[in-house]
């Protein structure tokens, strides 16, 4: 059987081109990666939470990955999900085949696992499990993370996924995972989640003529991500803390992007000359947060009457947004980020 080669300068495995791949989301932001995942030519098999099953148009899913993805990887072995008990868990380890006889790696490798729903193990338990039996097929020495273990920065990084119905064991082909976006050497306090900040500009609708505007950028996670999406737009980046100006104009690497310090209740624009606002305001407990209902006017007073706003706002935020009767709301996004639950506000102005 034909297949595709994985490969950075640590690894190499050989996968069927009819591989599997499982891309993990954060939270919410399921359905969307699976549209982005369908408009690129790939199958959508499955998707639960946090995780999307896909039949991808000839490998190209690893090299030209999805953006609003968390992570993703190729499957080597799947076998059903054990459920909640311990033992089963190590018997479907002991059951996944000859995953070793395609592989040409370093001498280490760890495991990271996830899974949903309840059980009599933890995941440590899980990547134990897996990474032994890995180990005894002579893919390496097997270094665990329990009691705060850390692998060495070249070991192979496999991924064990329980989804309720099947265990996937596979390979990320990426030195990193794929929110670890390489231009985002610097951050600030508070920094957006950079799948999040994509899954934004792609509500956004940018097209070629219109001007998107960040009044909070921060480290200029958005206006980065909404560049790459429509790199031929007008981008204005805005922000209180000179310091948040400088880190984004850094992040940038030059893109054209136009940064400079601002206040988001003062936007340095003309009445309606913006088409697209898309921001992050500080939520009060990273940055202080500033007054919400006074940005909402502001920004009311610079988009144009057909253009669009897509806010992500924390709970403590959403009533002042639902109250609004100068915007109209058109679609909500509820999300888990960091422990919290925001969302994803789409508004137009009335």
């Amino acid at each position: 059987m034909s297949s595709a080669r994985v490969s950075d300068a640590l690894y190499r495995y050989h996968f069927p081109l009819d591989s599997k791949v499982v891309v993990r989301a954060t939270t919410g932001l399921e359905q969307l990666v699976a549209t982005e995942v369908t408009a690129a030519g790939h199958s959508v098999e499955g998707v639960s939470k946090r995780q999307i099953n896909v039949s991808p148009a000839a490998g190209s899913i690893l090299t030209r990955p999805p953006r609003l993805a968390d992570d993703a990887f190729a499957v080597a072995a799947q076998v059903p999900d054990p459920g909640p008990g311990r033992v089963p868990l190590w018997e479907s380890a002991d059951s996944l085949g000859q995953v070793g006889r395609a592989w040409v790696g370093p001498p280490t490798f760890a495991v990271s696992a996830s899974f949903v729903g309840r059980r009599n193990y933890s995941r440590f338990d899980i990547e134990d499990a897996v990474g032994r039996a890995l180990s005894r097929q002579g893919i390496g020495s097997y270094v665990s993370r329990r009691n705060g273990g850390v692998p060495p920065r070249d070991a192979a990084p496999w991924r064990v996924t329980l989804d309720g119905s099947t265990m996937y064991v596979g390979l990320r082909p990426f030195p990193a995972p794929l929110h670890r976006r390489p231009w985002r050497a610097r951050t600030v306090p508070g920094s957006l989640h950079p799948p999040v900040a994509a899954a934004m500009a792609r509500l956004a609708g940018i097209d070629s003529h219109h001007t998107v505007v960040d009044p909070c950028c921060g480290a200029g996670t958005i206006l980065i991500e909404a560049h790459m999406c429509a790199p031929a737009a007008g981008f204005v980046g805005r922000d209180i803390a000179p310091s948040a100006i400088a880190i984004a104009r850094h992040n940038s690497g030059g893109r054209p992007i136009e940064w400079k310090r601002g206040d988001a209740s003062a936007c340095d624009v003309p009445p309606h000359s913006v088409d697209r606002i898309i921001t992050n305001p500080p939520w009060g407990i990273r940055q202080r947060a500033g007054d919400l209902a006074t940005f909402l006017t502001e920004w009311h007073r610079v988009i144009r009457p057909d253009g669009l706003l897509v806010v992500l706002l924390d709970e403590a935020q959403e009533r002042v947004m639902i109250r609004r009767r100068d915007w109209a709301l058109t679609a909500t996004y509820p999300l888990s980020v960091a422990g919290r639950h925001p969302r994803i506000f789409l508004a137009v102005p009335r």
